[in-house]
């Protein structure tokens, strides 16, 4: 089974709203932005070719990004094999969050049909430039709602946050999911400038191998990427680690002829 470990973030710098992930994996992915209209919303995402994954933000400044609870049957890619991965079920739900011009509307598809299990699982964060709703569910709990305060940082990883038997609950990956929590916390909570956000979560504070680094770099697990969304100016930022993507496919638009975009996009090979 390939784990799935991330970090996701919000927090308003300087009166930008943003939201960010390091995205960790334990095999090398096919990723590529996806630039186009949906429902006849204009989105930006990251696609993960392997296995449908998809997170971004949309011209309304409605944004997601999502960690993983590792409950082994919840873990929706756990059979994900390098090159031919099974999509997530996931992934279509994002993109149909991502279609939505309100932020009610956004929650409401990651909740899920009340009784169905057919929300999007694990950490959740769903947020406009002034709104971030913070959703926790696994196929075994039932969706928890927060309202979260936006001028301090909100981190979340591996662990359970409201239930404490979702996710990692002891041993080395448990310690690894709270002091990476604690670590982006801190971090972040220093930065000034949003453009920092992504550097300073590539701060390595243990030796470089240690899986209780933010920046993973282990045999089993490393960060892929990192995306961070200024969701105040509409701006949609992905770092790829270059060393460990098999391989980026770049922007791929599909907008109307004659469309003015709304969004901005900026790629940094890392």
């Amino acid at each position: 089974m390939n784990l799935l470990e991330c970090i996701i973030v919000s927090k308003e710098v300087n009166d930008k709203f943003i939201l960010a992930k390091n995205r960790d994996r334990a095999y090398k992915p096919v990723l590529e932005v996806v630039h186009t209209i949906l429902d006849g919303v204009e989105v930006v995402y990251l696609h993960d070719v392997t296995t449908d994954w998809s997170e971004g933000m949309n011209e309304f400044g409605i944004g997601l990004v999502n960690s993983a609870l590792m409950v082994g049957h919840d873990e929706a890619e756990k059979k994900i094999v390098k090159k031919k991965g099974k999509p997530s079920k996931d992934g279509a739900r994002i993109r149909e969050v991502l279609s939505k011009k309100t932020l009610k509307d956004a929650v409401k598809v990651v909740v899920g049909k009340s009784g169905t299990n057919s929300g999007v699982k694990g950490h959740t964060f769903v947020s406009s430039p002034k709104y971030m709703i913070s959703v926790e569910q696994t196929s075994k709990h039932e969706p928890q709602l927060t309202l979260q305060n936006i001028e301090n940082p909100v981190v979340r990883t591996n662990h359970g946050h409201i239930f404490s038997d979702a996710g990692y609950t002891n041993g080395i990956d448990y310690k690894s999911s709270t002091i990476r929590k604690i670590s982006a916390e801190k971090t972040i909570d220093k930065v000034t400038d949003w453009h920092q956000i992504a550097p300073m979560m590539r701060k390595q504070f243990y030796k470089s191998d240690s899986q209780l680094n933010m920046r993973r770099d282990t045999n089993k697990m490393f960060t892929s990427s990192q995306t961070v969304m200024n969701l105040t100016d509409k701006i949609f930022s992905l770092h790829y680690l270059k060393d460990k993507v098999e391989k980026f496919e770049g922007i791929k638009r599909s907008l109307p002829d004659g469309y003015e975009p709304k969004i901005k996009i900026q790629i940094t090979a890392v």
